[in-house]
């Protein structure tokens, strides 16, 4: 089809076959992009629109071919011919205009009798090897003539009995793709639902110890998908203190170096007395001086002195709950959340004890489609909601999980189940929602087979019922197979 110029999303496409009145199947493929889809339809050529394309010859074979058909009228051209012969016969010695009048009536009369000299090259005329020897059959003015191989005859359609007909070439424009049924057999499974946390040593929270507000460090404050290292500085917390404790604080700081300066005179004054006074007294000055030093020291930090807020582990924040300036609580506050993203748990729920001891495996699917494999940890003994909490370890996480995302999991427990493996593609649901396969019954027939399965892991799933061994059943494609109508 090529694109109208002048009308955005107007395509024109002229193929033979609209001259040919009727109604015509129509499957139109279209690309987009990386996306694709297929739309169909039913197309309906009125007779009159057909006929107003045909030419004057195609006229007088269709007058001709009902001639032929109709015996009465055959009865009457072959009268007409004899008719001609009579007065040609007896007007010849009459003059030239009767005689060209006689051979008139005489040709048309082998006009009407013989029409395939007015066959035109726009008929078929060929035959195949099976209707050689045979008679062609006559067919009435209005009746519908079946198509040739490249009319819309061949497009994919359900048939009355509820298979499909799909020519090769559609099979091959859909990307059919089949497998022979093999017995096998495969783990009992149960199916869960989870979703993704953070391992507690691949996680950590950052809090604060004391009240303050809140100053970025010398790269700003860290922004949710940052990735951060272990001991990295985040931020600091400047020490929030009130007017009232400032002023107590300010004031103990006064009376100590107040004490500091009478300390240090005394112990010079017993130091320039050395010898005359007891060392017990020098030695005993020297150490009230040293105290006096220390209790300046730490009061005066708390004033100044700012709690530096470290990472934990190495990750990546996932949650930054402050903002410069903010002004915070040494409590139960998470001012930033990390995660390492290669150390990923999934946590489920069981309410059947018994399925919570006999898991050995699962496998994971995401929304998206993305298979987990997991290890299974164990499970909780103590019931949350009356279910019992399960732990499995994601075997090398994939890119893009997030902590909390929903999955889909199929676990495996003790047991063997007997059946037909196949693609999770492969099994589609039926318009009553019933879940078949189809069956590639002949070279173009399909045929939909109501099945019964489990899953096997987040691709494959077990037929149980409804498939026999050795039938071809559909793969790749099931899906706009199931659309066909």
């Amino acid at each position: 089809a090529s694109p109208v110029s002048g009308e955005e999303g107007v395509y024109r496409l002229e193929p033979s076959w609209l001259s040919k009145p009727g109604s015509h199947d129509v499957t139109v493929s279209i690309t987009a992009a990386d996306a694709a889809d297929l739309l169909i339809g039913t197309l309906e050529i009125p007779a009159g629109a057909a006929e107003a394309q045909t030419g004057g010859a195609q006229g007088v074979s269709a007058v001709l071919g009902q001639v032929r058909n109709d015996s009465g009228l055959m009865l009457g051209a072959v009268m007409v011919f004899l008719l001609g012969v009579l007065t040609t016969v007896a007007l010849t010695r009459r003059g030239r205009t009767r005689t060209v009048a006689g051979a008139a009536l005489v040709g048309i009369g082998l006009l009407l009798a013989s029409g395939g000299a007015f066959a035109h090259g726009g008929e078929d005329h060929s035959h195949s090897d099976e209707d050689k020897g045979k008679a062609p059959a006559a067919v009435p003015m209005g009746a519908a003539v079946p198509m040739g191989p490249t009319g819309a005859s061949e497009s994919p359609r359900r048939l009355p009995d509820g298979s499909l007909y799909v020519p090769k070439p559609s099979q091959r424009l859909l990307s059919v793709r089949t497998i022979v049924a093999k017995p096998q057999e495969a783990a009992q499974t149960v199916r869960l639902i989870g979703q993704v946390i953070a391992d507690p040593n691949g996680g950590g929270h950052v809090q604060a110890t004391q009240s303050g507000r809140i100053e970025p460090g010398d790269t700003g404050l860290p922004y949710v998908g940052q990735w951060v290292e272990a001991g990295q500085i985040l931020a600091h917390i400047a020490p929030a203190v009130t007017f009232v404790d400032r002023s107590g604080i300010q004031q103990q700081i006064a009376v100590v170096e107040q004490e500091l300066v009478i300390a240090e005179s005394r112990l010079q004054r017993l130091r320039k007395l050395e010898g005359s006074v007891p060392q017990r007294d020098i030695e005993e000055a020297e150490a009230n001086l040293n105290g006096l030093r220390k209790r300046r020291a730490a009061l005066s930090p708390a004033l100044t002195t700012k709690e530096a807020l470290r990472a934990p582990i190495s990750g990546v924040v996932t949650a930054n709950n402050i903002k410069a300036g903010q002004v915070v609580e040494g409590r139960d506050q998470v001012l930033f959340e990390i995660v390492d993203p290669a150390r990923l748990m999934v946590e489920a729920v069981a309410f059947d004890p018994r399925v919570a001891n006999s898991v050995h495996g699962a496998t994971a699917t995401t929304a998206d489609g993305v298979t987990l494999t997991l290890g299974h940890l164990g499970h909780s003994l103590a019931l949350r909601q009356q279910a019992i909490p399960l732990l499995f370890r994601i075997d090398n996480p994939p890119q893009g999980l997030s902590v909390g995302q929903p999955v889909r999991i199929v676990a495996q427990i003790q047991g063997k189940a007997s059946g037909i493996v196949l693609p999770r593609q492969s099994v589609v649901r039926n318009a009553s929602g019933q879940p078949i396969v189809w069956q590639h019954d002949t070279p173009q027939r399909f045929v939909a087979r109501p099945v019964r399965t489990q899953p096997v892991d987040g691709d494959t799933v077990l037929v149980l019922a409804g498939v026999e061994p050795e039938a071809r059943i559909v793969t790749d494609g099931a899906g706009l197979l199931n659309q066909v109508r």
